[in-house]
């Protein structure tokens, strides 16, 4: 390839032998332009793809940004005692409020039966919530009037999971899922135990 033909010269003192000489460095080069081509479309393809998977991630990011604007300027409106918390009451208003049944459903892109099991998986009785967590003092006087069988909603809650919707469970998720319900159903088991003795 570098235009030194010595080795070859046994083979061009004939016609035929040329002929072969010439095909076989015409299809030699033809094959490295081709590999070469290919590298390089390669890289470009790998790139392109990419920037478009970095367009869509910002795209993405740009729309949940908006969504939970959107929601917490809903969400504002709803609670009308200001504890961070939408109650079963104000749940079911919302949605029965036409435009702001509209504007939740607009801003989540979910649908209503879908709205009401996000509600219904993520919301807690007001007792679970006093026994969970360590309330703030502005958190105990909103909870304070609620009736203990009334599910709160955090509605900071709602948007971080609505921030994976559509995502599929990756086996980790499940495992901790798992390992949650063998632990519940340990301490169910316990409790059963005691309470027979």
């Amino acid at each position: 390839m570098n235009g030194d033909t010595a080795v070859a010269e046994p083979i061009t003192r004939y016609a035929t032998g040329q002929l072969m000489f010439a095909g076989f460095m015409v299809v030699a080069n033809w094959a490295i332009l081709a590999i070469l081509t290919s590298v390089v479309s390669d890289n470009m393809i790998s790139s392109s793809q990419k920037a478009n998977e970095e367009d869509d991630r910002k795209q993405r990011d740009e729309m949940y940004v908006q969504r939970v604007r959107r929601l917490k300027a809903l969400f504002h409106e709803i609670d009308k005692d200001g504890s961070g918390c939408i109650s079963t009451g104000e749940w079911h208003s919302m949605l029965q409020d036409r435009s702001l049944r509209r504007e939740l459903i607009d801003a989540t892109g979910l649908c209503e039966d879908i709205l009401n099991d996000y509600f219904e998986c993520l919301a807690r009785d007001a007792r679970q919530r006093r026994q969970a967590q360590v309330l703030q003092e502005g958190r105990v006087k909103a909870l304070a009037g609620c009736k203990e069988l009334e599910k709160l909603l955090e509605y900071d809650t709602f948007i971080d999971y609505l921030k994976y919707e559509g995502h599929s469970a990756d086996k980790r998720s499940v495992l901790q899922i798992a390992s949650q319900l063998r632990y519940v159903e340990g301490h169910l088991e316990r409790h059963i135990q005691e309470q027979i003795k």
